[in-house]
């Protein structure tokens, strides 16, 4: 080995390891100077104008009238579809049962008609006669085998009672010189079955 001297530089040329792996990393404030120039803070947003939130607001009211006007337009349309649903289903259902109720119910009155006494059945009918004619004279056509029934129902009226086999049982007619009532139990039945089936089914019979 040689005894000269080496410089000493040599030796920390040669590392037996790198420094920068034997040495902590310190964690140092950024370098500043009064030449370094200072850092702008970000831009901030301009804050909006009157004219500008008018018109935000115009448009969001004017977007909520649009999306409330389309859901209640759905909404129509979905209860207008359930309505025609349920008129088809009624105009399925009701016809045939309401004219079985209005053959019920006019077969009662028929039955009661049949059953009841026919002076009660006409006495209605002369007395209305009466409330507007007063005493005026008037004749009575009925069918012969009522004639006994008017006669009782009329009393001491100024009615003159004609038997007239054209007529149907039931029905009457009063003539007066002003006045006249024509009256057919026949004909007022089947014009009341009609009616009750056609409240049934609103007008649709």
């Amino acid at each position: 080995m040689s005894d000269l001297p080496r410089p000493f530089l040599a030796f920390v040329s040669s590392p037996t390891r790198p420094l920068g792996a034997a040495l902590p990393a310190l964690a140092s404030a950024p370098v500043t100077s009064p030449w370094t120039p200072a850092a702008q803070p970000a831009a901030q947003p301009a804050a909006p104008g009157p004219d500008e939130i008018a018109m935000i607001r115009r448009d969001a009211r004017d977007a909520g009238r649009t999306e409330g006007l389309a859901e209640t337009a759905a909404l129509r349309a979905r209860l207008t579809a359930l309505v025609d649903q349920l008129n088809a289903a009624r105009a399925a259902l009701v016809p045939p049962a309401a004219a079985s109720i209005a053959e019920i119910a006019t077969c009662v009155i028929e039955t009661w008609l049949g059953a009841t006494d026919r002076t009660a059945m006409f006495a209605p009918l002369i007395r209305g006669y009466l409330a507007q004619a007063g005493d005026q004279p008037a004749t009575v056509r009925v069918h012969p085998g009522d004639a006994a029934a008017i006669a009782a129902a009329i009393g001491d009226a100024p009615l003159a009672v004609t038997a007239d086999a054209a007529l149907a049982p039931g029905a009457l007619e009063i003539r007066g010189a002003t006045l006249e009532l024509i009256h057919d139990w026949n004909a007022r039945i089947a014009e009341l079955r009609t009616a009750i089936a056609a409240a049934l089914t609103g007008g649709a019979a």
